[in-house]
């Protein structure tokens, strides 16, 4: 099996996927939006695998999905981390689902929901 050239991880398992937290956002659409990408069949663009994790440790910004982009750099063993919050409307899911199977840099329709994360 041939490495993926991006990983999207989608927290989903404490505050990002609760309707608590936000009642309003549709979190089944979106994990089905998001894990469709991990559907290759008949497809053209990059290889693309979709992780759902429990928790991403950036609560204060959910929903928060983190896309590892392995295309940066020769070999693509070393990847470069776009973290994505507060992705909760149909349109920034759209976004991010288009950007991964595009690629490039992040479009302006995602540029406010960039941030560093703790872990990159």
């Amino acid at each position: 099996m041939a490495l993926p050239e991006r990983d999207v991880l989608l927290c989903r398992d404490c505050c990002c996927g609760t309707t608590k937290k936000h009642p309003d956002a549709d979190h089944a659409a979106q994990r089905d939006e998001i894990e469709a990408l991990d559907d290759r069949a008949g497809r053209r663009g990059p290889r693309v695998r979709v992780r759902v994790v429990d928790c991403l440790d950036e609560c204060d910004r959910s929903n928060v999905v983190l896309v590892r982009d392995f295309t940066w750099f020769p070999g693509g063993r070393r990847p470069k981390d776009f973290w994505l919050g507060g992705v909760l409307s149909g349109a920034a899911t759209e976004a991010v689902v288009d950007w991964v199977r595009e690629g490039g840099p992040v479009p302006a329709a995602l540029q406010r929901h960039v941030f560093r994360g703790k872990r990159g």
